[in-house]
């Protein structure tokens, strides 16, 4: 039988199992990585060959996380999360609505990063994607969405480290651990 958040067996598992810890720890250090590279790229000289190797970089995590991201949420679907330890409606509510828009910027960012490189008659150079037809209104559009898109990920991201924080230091419950195997049983 599987262990359970609550004392009922109809509940989803109490922990997410390695591979959804895994993915969720590939996805958070690359987002890390991906704001880091871009925000060095954007003070180097547009002449630097770092700088065009940083962002061949990006394209292609940016794209990693993109296949992460989806198999993430498939992964979630077919074995499901775990509940939500027992907490006041109002951080239930908060709870839901940050991992459902975490989950959909997961989604959108990358794919309006990819879009818009690819109708820019650019390709994703390190995986082998080619571009399409050049299309400058498209390509447009998507930048323009793509780092206001990314921001908000950020807000999103930080609202859930501190409600996981919240939880560890101030509820003393097991959210945390779910996520930080180290913490699991403390």
């Amino acid at each position: 039988m599987t262990t359970t958040t609550l004392d009922t067996a109809d509940k989803g598992p109490a922990q997410y199992g390695a591979l959804a810890v895994l993915i969720h720890w590939l996805i958070f250090f690359a987002v890390i990585a991906l704001f880091a590279s871009m925000n060095y790229a954007h003070g180097l000289e547009k002449t630097d060959p770092l700088r065009r190797t940083l962002y061949d970089w990006h394209k292609a995590v940016g794209t990693a996380v993109l296949g992460l991201a989806v198999l993430r949420i498939l992964w979630i679907k077919i074995h499901g999360a775990p509940d939500l330890v027992p907490s006041p409606r109002i951080t239930e509510v908060i709870a839901r609505i940050s991992h459902g828009l975490l989950y959909l910027l997961l989604l959108a960012v990358p794919i309006t990063g990819l879009g818009m490189t690819l109708f820019s008659g650019r390709g994703v150079d390190l995986l082998g994607i080619p571009p399409l037809a050049k299309n400058d209104a498209i390509a447009g559009a998507l930048h323009a969405a793509h780092e206001p898109l990314f921001l908000l990920t950020a807000i999103v991201v930080l609202i859930h480290v501190i409600g996981a924080l919240w939880h560890q230091y101030f509820r003393h419950d097991a959210t945390l651990g779910r996520m930080v195997p180290w913490l699991r049983g403390k």
